[in-house]
């Protein structure tokens, strides 16, 4: 039991650091996530709607739902609430009659859903903790092409949403149509800058239309690479306090066990001391 309490012990320390130097992070590209606010706020309040793929919406029948879990063990429910969430989506498509993809990164829900008889489509292997934006172009480009092609209506993310150190939880992010994920970032943006200007008011070399899909393709791996980063933050935090919880129930078994040890071996003791004093009482008499 020591010998548990130590492992679990260890895992939070390494857990906690872990998550110090992606909270980090998190912070730093948060005014990056702004930007990309900003911009996207510039490009939906076009005076004159740009005619894109991307920013209008198609009717294909074809959803897709980038599942991420967790992607090490020994962290509470982190996997089950993703899956009650992915339940959810799956209910939700079939009684719209909508056939649904599902893909995922290489995790601990992946035998989660097997196991529930859902076998995604795709299982990305080999992603770092933390996928670099190379990696995340091969996730994103795909459905990018396909929602060009109108052959995909809506792309949505599954992922533990991190808000602060004590809050974290399960949602969705839905990415394409380009306009709803633009209307998520506006929200969670500090402040959209500047509210008098307008996407007209810009000189751009090339023209704003050539640079749409550029910008737009930045938003859209920018919001995965949030998730992905709200994943692992969050998996963590879970991953700490787990372990926190562990350390403590171990160290509490551990004081139960050596008190109640402590009880009988004082009772063995005195019965050992009352039959030596009985017997040599009966000596002298």
């Amino acid at each position: 039991m020591v010998n548990v309490s130590r492992l679990t012990r260890t895992m939070q320390v390494v857990s906690t650091a872990m998550f110090k130097a992606y909270y980090r992070r998190w912070q730093v590209t948060m005014d990056y996530y702004d930007a990309l606010a900003q911009a996207g706020y510039l490009l939906v309040s076009s005076e004159v709607p740009f005619e894109h793929p991307l920013l209008k919406e198609n009717n294909s029948g074809r959803v897709a739902l980038l599942v991420i879990g967790s992607r090490a063990g020994l962290c509470g429910g982190y996997n089950a609430q993703i899956w009650h969430l992915v339940q959810t989506h799956i209910q939700l498509s079939q009684a719209n009659g909508r056939h649904l993809d599902i893909v995922a990164p290489e995790s601990r829900l992946v035998p989660y859903l097997h196991a529930r008889d859902i076998r995604p489509s795709v299982v990305y292997e080999g992603l770092d903790e933390l996928p670099t934006d190379q990696q995340i172009g091969q996730i994103a480009s795909p459905f990018i092409q396909r929602y060009m092609a109108g052959q995909l209506d809506a792309l949505n993310i599954v992922y533990m949403g991190f808000h602060s150190p004590g809050h974290q939880q399960a949602q969705t992010l839905t990415v394409m149509p380009l306009t709803e994920l633009i209307d998520h970032l506006i929200t969670r943006a500090k402040a959209i800058w500047p509210w008098d200007l307008a996407f007209e008011d810009f000189h751009f070399s090339p023209s704003a239309r050539q640079i749409i899909e550029g910008l737009a393709g930045m938003i859209i791996h920018g919001a995965i690479r949030a998730c992905f980063l709200d994943a692992i933050l969050s998996e963590h935090v879970a991953r700490m306090m787990a372990m926190r919880l562990a350390t403590h129930n171990a160290e509490q078994m551990i004081r139960e066990l050596t008190a109640q040890y402590n009880r009988q071996r004082q009772t063995q003791i005195t019965s050992e001391l009352l039959d030596i004093i009985s017997g040599t009482g009966g000596t002298y008499e």
